[in-house]
C-alpha cells in the first residue's frame, strides 16, 4: 500500500511543480497571447475561445470511446463493458467533463472582474487543462496510479480560481 500511496504522491507532486512553475511563468509564457478588449462581452468572448482546448479534450474522449464501441467485447453498450481500454475511456470521459464544466463557471466568473492583463491566467489554465487531460488519460491507460499528474494539471489550477474567486466574493462583501 505504501508503494502505491508513493507512486501517487511522486505524480501529484510533479504536478504541483509543473503548474507552479507555469503559474510563476505564465507572463512570459504567455506574452504573445491577445487580451480581449476591457468590457465584459469581450472578456467572456475570450473565455468562449479558450474552453474549446477542454471542449476538444472532451471531444477526443467521445470518440475514442464511440470507435471503441464497435469493437466485439464493448458493442453491447453496458456500463460495465468487458473491454478495459473502453472502460478508461468511460471513465475519462464523465472526470473530463467533470472538470469541463467547473473550469467554465470559474473561468466565465473570474473574466468580468481580474484585472484586463491577468486574463493571460485563463489562457494558462486552458493549456495546462488540455495537457493535464492528454497526461491522465495516457497515465490511466498505462496504469489506475499513473493519472496523478494529470489529474493535477487540470484540476489545481480550477480549485486556485475557486479559492481566488471566494476570496474576491469575500472581500468585496467586506468593502
Amino acid at each position: 500500500m505504501i508503494r502505491k500511496q508513493l507512486i501517487v504522491f511522486l505524480g501529484a507532486a510533479a504536478g504541483f511543480l509543473v503548474v507552479g512553475l507555469v503559474w510563476q511563468h505564465a507572463a512570459q509564457l504567455f506574452a504573445r497571447v491577445a487580451r480581449p478588449a476591457d468590457d465584459t462581452a469581450s472578456r467572456l468572448a475570450y473565455v468562449a475561445h479558450w474552453l474549446i482546448l477542454p471542449g476538444l479534450t472532451l471531444l477526443a474522449g467521445i470518440v475514442a470511446a464511440g470507435r471503441r464501441g464497435f469493437i466485439a467485447d464493448a458493442i453491447d453498450g453496458t456500463r460495465t463493458p468487458a473491454s478495459h481500454s473502453l472502460e478508461i475511456n468511460l471513465r475519462y470521459n464523465q472526470n473530463t467533463l467533470e472538470q469541463t464544466v467547473l473550469a467554465a463557471i470559474a473561468w466565465g466568473a473570474m473574466a468580468p472582474i481580474l484585472p484586463r492583463d491577468a486574463l493571460v491566467l485563463i489562457a494558462m489554465m486552458a493549456f495546462l487543462f488540455a495537457f493535464g487531460r492528454i497526461a491522465f488519460w495516457i497515465g490511466y491507460s498505462l496504469h489506475p496510479l499513473a493519472r496523478a499528474f494529470g489529474m493535477v494539471l487540470t484540476a489545481l489550477p480550477t480549485l486556485a480560481a475557486y479559492a481566488w474567486l471566494v476570496r474576491h466574493a469575500w472581500h468585496a462583501q467586506g468593502s
